[in-house]
C-alpha cells in the first residue's frame, strides 16, 4: 500500500513544516528601515576590489535579531568577486550573464538563509546601510584561494543549526550544558563542508589561505564563531571610505595598522 509521505514521515515533514514557517516569518521585513547615509554605486563600483568583505545592515526580521545578538548595526556579509564568475566561463558565465545581464560583472557571493549561497549583485544592497572591509596586506595570490572557496561553495544550503548554535552562545550570558563545553576552537553547527553561514563561510575561506580574521596570538577562533562584526572589529582588515578623489583606507576598531600576523 503507497501512503502519501505526509503519512509516512510525520515527524520529520513536521519538522520541515516548522523550518519554513519559522523561516518565513525571520525573512520578512521590518516595518521602518533607515538610510543613513546615499551610497553612491558608481564610485563604490568604481573603488571596490575583489577579496573585499561587505557588510551589510539588513532590513529583514531575522537582520535584527542578528543585531541583537553580536550588538552590532552589521547583520550580514558577503564577499566582492567582481567579474570573476565571467572570467571563468562555461556554466558560470552563462548563468551570470542570464541571470545578472549587465551586472555581472559586479557580483557578490553570499549565504542567505532561505536560498543558500548564490551570487548576486552589489546593487542589490544599494538601499542598505553597508561597510566594505579590506584584508591588509595579504598575497594577490591568497585574494586568488578565497575567490576559488566561496565560488567552490555555490549552491551550498545554509547550515541553520550553525545560527541557532551561534545565537544560543551569543545571548546566553551563563554557560550551562553543552554550551559550558565550548571553546573559541569548537566547531558549530553541523560541521561538514556542505553547509555554511554568510560570515563563517567567508572566515573560512580566509582562513585556509593562511590569513585569520583575527590575529594568531593563541588559539585560532573556529570560523562557524564568526559574525558579521568580526570584520568590522578586525585589525587584519580595513574599513574603506569611499571619497568623491578615491578610497581611503580607514584602520579598524579593533587594531591598529600594521602587517597582519600569518600562519
Amino acid at each position: 500500500m503507497n501512503f502519501p509521505a505526509a503519512l509516512r514521515s510525520p515527524g520529520r515533514t513536521l519538522e520541515g513544516w516548522l523550518r519554513r514557517a519559522v523561516a518565513r516569518l525571520l525573512n520578512r521585513p521590518v516595518a521602518a528601515y533607515e538610510l543613513r547615509v546615499p551610497n553612491d554605486m558608481a564610485r563604490v563600483h568604481r573603488q571596490i576590489r575583489k577579496g573585499d568583505v561587505v557588510l551589510v545592515e539588513g532590513e529583514l526580521r531575522i537582520s535584527q535579531l542578528v543585531k541583537y545578538a553580536t550588538q552590532s548595526q552589521w547583520s550580514h556579509s558577503a564577499l566582492y568577486v567582481g567579474d570573476e564568475l565571467l572570467r571563468r566561463g562555461g556554466r558560470l558565465r552563462e548563468q551570470a550573464v542570464r541571470t545578472f545581464g549587465a551586472l555581472a560583472d559586479r557580483l557578490l557571493i553570499e549565504a542567505l538563509t532561505d536560498e543558500g549561497v548564490v551570487a548576486a549583485p552589489l546593487a542589490k544592497y544599494e538601499r542598505h546601510n553597508i561597510r566594505v572591509c579590506r584584508p591588509r596586506d595579504i598575497d594577490p595570490a591568497d585574494i586568488d584561494r578565497v575567490i576559488d572557496a566561496v565560488v567552490a561553495d555555490l549552491g551550498k544550503p545554509y547550515d541553520d543549526r550553525n545560527f541557532l548554535d551561534l545565537t544560543l552562545m551569543l545571548l546566553s550570558p551563563i554557560k550551562f550544558g553543552p554550551l559550558k563545553r565550548l571553546t573559541v576552537e569548537t566547531c558549530l553547527g553541523n560541521c561538514t563542508d556542505f553547509q555554511v553561514i554568510c560570515s563563517g563561510m567567508i572566515a573560512k575561506a580566509f582562513q585556509r589561505a593562511g590569513y585569520h580574521v583575527f590575529p594568531h596570538d593563541g588559539p585560532t577562533r573556529h570560523y562557524s564563531q564568526i559574525v558579521p562584526r568580526d570584520f568590522d572589529l578586525s585589525p587584519n582588515f580595513d574599513i574603506v571610505k569611499f571619497a568623491a578623489s578615491g578610497d581611503s583606507l580607514v584602520p579598524s576598531a579593533g587594531g591598529i595598522a600594521g602587517r597582519v600576523a600569518r600562519v
